[in-house]
């Protein structure tokens, strides 16, 4: 199994769906792209209603290095997965063909996006240290419409417990605008927060 089908894009894509996001103003953002199978099944949703999708990851495995139960790392997990394989290549292979994505290859805390950008989907599954998950969230929640939604993968997840932090703390600090708080389930013990902005 790869690691894209343990965050369950069909399950993001029918909650997008089940609220009509597709049809607010802006694309869809994804911080962590990893080998481009997320990628691939938001980019088919979002070509359908002329929407793109900004695919922001440095594929570069080494450089998550939150340790997980024991002692493996998150970059260490992404390795054994790409067996050998360059990351970037094989997201590559992954999107030929789909030219509504916009791959910005960097680190995440580094980017800066036009203000006049928006979004009506962010998800964030990039590095899973508290201080990138902050970052991220950063980045995305300006430039979300009203009535968008950010998700943040690996949230109930024992391996990553700083996601689960920096996203408590998100949505404590951030709850007079918060519209709507939805947690959905992958595979296994894994599961997505998902946060509707006002």
């Amino acid at each position: 199994m790869c690691p894209e089908e343990y965050v369950g894009y069909e399950n993001l894509i029918r909650f997008i769906e089940d609220r009509a996001l597709q049809h607010l103003d802006g694309d869809i953002i994804e911080i962590g792209a990893y080998m481009g199978g997320g990628t691939v099944k938001l980019a088919g949703f979002a070509r359908k209603y002329n929407k793109k999708v900004f695919a922001i990851d440095t594929f570069d495995p080494g450089i998550d290095r939150t340790v997980g139960r024991g002692g493996v790392t998150a970059g260490e997990v992404y390795e054994a997965f790409l067996e050998g394989s360059s990351m970037f290549e094989v997201y590559e292979k992954a999107t030929r063909g789909l030219d509504n994505i916009v791959t910005i290859r960097a680190d995440s805390r580094q980017v800066s996006l036009p203000e006049a950008q928006r979004f009506f989907f962010g998800f964030v599954d990039g590095c899973h240290q508290k201080t990138y998950v902050e970052s991220d969230f950063t980045l995305i929640w300006p430039l979300l419409v009203s009535r968008g939604a950010i998700g943040f993968h690996d949230y109930r997840f024992d391996d990553w417990p700083e996601v689960t932090l920096a996203v408590d703390k998100i949505v404590a600090d951030h709850k007079e605008q918060i519209k709507e708080i939805v947690e959905i389930k992958g595979r296994g013990d894994v599961s997505t927060l998902l946060l509707v902005k006002r």
